[in-house]
């Protein structure tokens, strides 16, 4: 578009005079190029603010100029200036505020073609600067992220968490993924919840404690594992996709229902043979079989072991032999003889609540049996489960590990966007496609018409480049050349 080319070339021969001055403190006093690097970012910051602020008023002086454009809108104020941060950081410009004629509307044309919504003080790609950080680390570092110079408050960035719907439109599937094998690995992270509905209305326990356990699930599709390059030790998941989110009660189908129309809309159902669906055993997690075709549940060995460890750890030197026998009769597919060996594990017990423990790993066993038994026929196909190293990466490094609280708005926004992520979706995507969806209902296309036309006369106006080219490159340029040999003395 050469007229923009001259608006720019406009802006930066109006911003050479300070940037030269500028550089040329930096070099008779320091010698360092990272003071030089710093000098040149901040003075090319300074550059790009300006150049948003002409590029609105040229875009709002031909909107104004637009032939046709008052038989609908009449001018009732010029000039009225409007600040917004952007990646660069804050710009300001003048606007035409306008009357429409046919609906009373009053609107600001030039930001309705830019899309600036209004009263909006924010641009999307400063939004998304503090969502990715805020993602990450936290509310406060998120908002410190915003722009090169100003920042947004930990308020704002969780208002837009909280207000952010994390859906995309799904891409095009030309032809469906012929594999054999799914995995499906489901956990859950157990994040502290600040307060239920309003702050202070967390109830204590008779022992002092709070009940305040907010427990966002993370489920993961993949089709299988390979070593991160043919030398290494090293494992990774091969074609992950992540789901993530609350989930619950009743809404925990419709965490089944996404993974399942994931399935189906990927993968060819004919030619798949087997879901296998790996977990600690939870109810919720077992409700997937309901929903994922052709799937089997897998018990993740993590858990068993661990239970098996709490219901024998009192035998003492005869543990690890007590063990191996539970384990033989897995292999046995022995429900009875492991029954038997549970009850004679109680008589040894001391206490009631070790004969807890026991009667506690009798059960989850039992309720688990085609899980752990499944592993005598398919455990060739079966990859193991790495939920918990999953949850650890996924969820609990931004929302457990540390001593945080969360809203439930909060904790459930977080989950989605950080498997959203994962997935490699986009933030500032995301944010566009957002902002666009919900605007599509209020296009005008008499309104869209006037604004096209000034914009494509702005892209074919023809301008004379070569003059404003001329100027920097013959007579301007020489500034860096003269200054370069003025202070030579001092930077050798």
């Amino acid at each position: 578009m050469p007229f923009m080319y001259e608006i720019i070339l406009q802006c930066l021969t109006q911003n050479l005079e300070g940037f030269t001055e500028k550089l040329s403190n930096i070099l008779k006093t320091k010698k360092d190029a990272s003071d030089l690097a710093i000098g040149v970012k901040d003075g090319t910051d300074e550059m790009g603010r300006n150049i948003m602020t002409m590029l609105m008023e040229t875009m709002d002086e031909v909107i104004k100029n637009e032939p046709g454009r008052s038989d609908r809108y009449e001018v009732v104020h010029t000039n009225n200036p409007n600040t917004l941060l952007c990646c660069l950081g804050s710009f300001t410009y003048d606007r035409t505020y306008y009357r429409d004629k046919k609906t009373g509307e009053y609107i600001y044309l030039c930001d309705r073609q830019f899309g600036i919504e209004p009263k909006a003080k924010t641009m999307e790609d400063s939004k998304a600067l503090a969502l990715e950080e805020a993602i990450e680390t936290s509310y406060r570092k998120g908002g410190l992220n915003a722009s090169v110079k100003e920042t947004l408050s930990k308020g704002s960035i969780k208002n837009l968490i909280h207000n952010l719907v994390v859906e995309m439109p799904r891409p095009e599937i030309k032809e469906k993924k012929k594999v054999k094998i799914l995995h499906i690995n489901a956990d859950e992270d157990h994040v502290a919840a600040q307060f239920w509905n309003v702050k202070g209305d967390l109830k204590k326990s008779e022992d002092g404690r709070k009940s305040n356990t907010i427990i966002p699930k993370l489920v993961y599709v993949y089709e299988g594992i390979e070593r991160e390059h043919p030398t290494s030790k090293r494992w990774k998941l091969v074609e992950p996709h992540y789901f993530s989110g609350l989930y619950e009660g009743e809404k925990n189908q419709d965490l089944w229902l996404e993974v399942a129309d994931y399935i189906d809309t990927h993968y060819d159902m004919d030619y798949l043979e087997t879901v296998y669906l790996c977990g600690d055993g939870a109810n919720w997690i077992k409700q997937g079989l309901s929903w994922i075709n052709k799937s089997m549940f897998v018990l993740d060995k993590f858990h068993l072991k661990k239970y098996l460890q709490k219901s024998v750890a009192h035998m003492e030197e005869h543990t690890e032999t007590v063990k191996q026998m539970i384990e033989d009769e897995f292999s046995f597919e022995d429900k009875v003889a492991i029954n038997e060996i549970y009850k004679k594990l109680k008589d040894f017990a001391e206490s009631d609540s070790k004969r807890d423990d026991i009667e506690s790993a009798r059960r989850y066993i039992m309720n688990n049996w085609n899980g752990i038994v499944i592993y005598n026929t398919r455990g060739h196909e079966i990859t193991g489960c790495s939920a918990e190293g999953h949850v650890s990466h996924v969820l609990s490094s931004r929302m457990s590990s540390r001593p945080l609280g969360w809203s439930k708005k909060g904790a459930d926004r977080i989950a989605r966007l950080r498997a959203f992520v994962w997935n490699g979706g986009n933030i500032y995507d995301l944010l566009m496609y957002r902002k666009y969806k919900e605007k599509q209902a209020e296009r005008d296309e008499e309104r869209d018409t006037i604004v096209k036309r000034a914009r494509d006369r702005i892209a074919k106006r023809e301008t004379s480049i070569n003059h404003s080219l001329g100027a920097i490159n013959g007579g301007k340029v020489n500034w860096l050349h003269e200054m370069m040999k003025g202070i030579r003395g001092i930077c050798g």
